[in-house]
């Protein structure tokens, strides 16, 4: 499997994630739409570290890792947005044992946030993705 097969299938799981927490949000299970939230972000970050050739952590939070590829080969991506999925993919790490395990209560408030932060990870992991490929 080259680099871009695997990273077209860790990205074409986050988009199948991603609609099992949109279910989640819409079916009120506030925990685990935060949790699939962390899974979007997490496969994403995989799948953008793979396609640069890179191998990528066996950590839930990979974003760290993403940023510094982004660096050592000197691709453009917004500060502020990088800054934004660093925070967003560690706190959404921190979150996802407790939360799967029930052993917290996710605020519909947090879940919701949790969501639309996926999404726009996702977002973000398409639009890098073309322009890696250029």
């Amino acid at each position: 499997m080259t680099n871009g097969e695997r990273a077209d299938q860790l990205l074409a799981d986050a988009e199948a994630i991603a609609r099992e927490m949109r279910f989640a949000l819409g079916d009120r299970r506030w925990n685990l739409a935060a949790r699939r939230a962390q899974e979007v972000v997490e496969l994403v970050a995989k799948g953008l570290i793979n396609q640069m050739g890179v191998e990528y952590p066996r950590t839930h939070d990979p974003v760290p890792a993403l940023i510094d590829a982004l660096r050592e080969r000197r691709i453009d991506a917004d500060p502020g947005v990088l800054e934004w999925l660093r925070d967003f993919s560690r706190d959404l790490a921190e979150l996802r044992g407790p939360a799967f395990y029930q052993e917290i209560a996710v605020a519909e408030e947090r879940a919701r946030a949790a969501v639309d932060g996926g999404e726009r990870a996702l977002q973000f992991g398409r639009a890098l993705v073309g322009r890696l490929r250029g």
